[in-house]
């Protein structure tokens, strides 16, 4: 299969049910823990059955945390106060390049696919991760010229909040980590989002007795050893490490310096660059 064929696929061929489907009206505490269960980052909201909005787990970390919720009862939180909508989705008929277009012009990291207007599945950078993966043509195509270049690092003393300033000022999903110049891993959504949620005790829905947000540091949450391919590795490689380990980001790493990453946006941003000149 030619990467141009891929994007004439109909969405609902790389729409998986890995992205759970609750109603709005679940308790934060009770969306994060089927988002667990499923190995997931995020969750699509209902209500009457129809798909409402979408929460993740950047959403949950730019609104967690804050002086507003900080102190809240978190079992009372209605995971509708954390959901971005209206829905933007496509049809389970549109071609692939319809949803990859979305991703890219929005910078979504997923798009639900509705058929009827039911969830008929999520594609997320998962299933374009796969998808490359067997794909030829992506072996053509190099790891450099596809990446998102890092224009900030942090150290390992980094206040983590300091580090959610950063993902947002810059858009980023993932932020490289350095230690006397030498690279010893990244901290980014995930990796905030596990401290924040370790912070309250879901069970009693509240803040657990411990250092406050405020003093948490890099070293505290830092991933040792997340994903990389070097600047000539193909998409194809750094794809199949994206399916493999289920992390969002694949470090691209020149002489053992973080120069860049690749995410599900990078991916589709480069099918729909090698498509259009087919």
């Amino acid at each position: 299969m030619t990467i141009a064929s891929l994007l004439e696929k109909p969405s609902r061929e790389l729409a998986s049910n890995r992205v759970p489907s609750l109603d709005k009206d679940y308790s934060l505490a009770e969306v994060l823990h089927a988002m667990e269960k499923a190995k997931t980052d995020r969750a699509v909201l209902t209500e009457g059955g129809e798909p409402r909005g979408i929460v993740t787990l950047r959403d949950v970390i730019f609104k967690l945390g804050t002086v507003r919720t900080k102190q809240a009862y978190i079992g009372g939180l209605h995971a509708s106060n954390f959901m971005s909508e209206p829905l933007a989705y496509v049809e389970a008929s549109n071609a692939l390049k319809k949803a990859l277009e979305l991703m890219v012009d929005r910078n979504f990291t997923s798009v639900p696919v509705i058929e009827d207007g039911r969830l008929a599945g999520v594609i997320t950078r998962r299933e374009l991760a796969e998808a490359v993966a067997d794909e030829p043509e992506a072996s053509d195509i190099r790891a450099v010229d596809v990446m998102r270049s890092f224009l900030v690092s942090v150290d390992l003393q980094a206040r983590i909040l300091h580090v959610r300033q950063l993902l947002a000022q810059y858009d980023l999903s993932v932020v490289p980590v350095m230690h006397e110049g030498r690279f010893v891993g990244v901290v980014g959504v995930d990796e905030i989002a596990e401290v924040f949620i370790a912070y309250y005790d879901l069970a009693r829905g509240e803040p657990k007795r411990h250092t406050p947000l405020k003093y948490v540091v890099v070293a505290d949450a830092v991933r040792m050893r997340p994903p990389r391919v070097e600047p000539d590795s193909s998409l194809a490689e750094a794809a199949l490490k994206m399916a493999e380990t289920g992390y969002r980001a694949v470090i691209v790493v020149d002489d053992e310096k973080p120069v860049g990453f690749i995410s599900g946006v990078e991916i589709a941003n480069a099918l729909l660059s090698r498509g259009s000149r087919a």
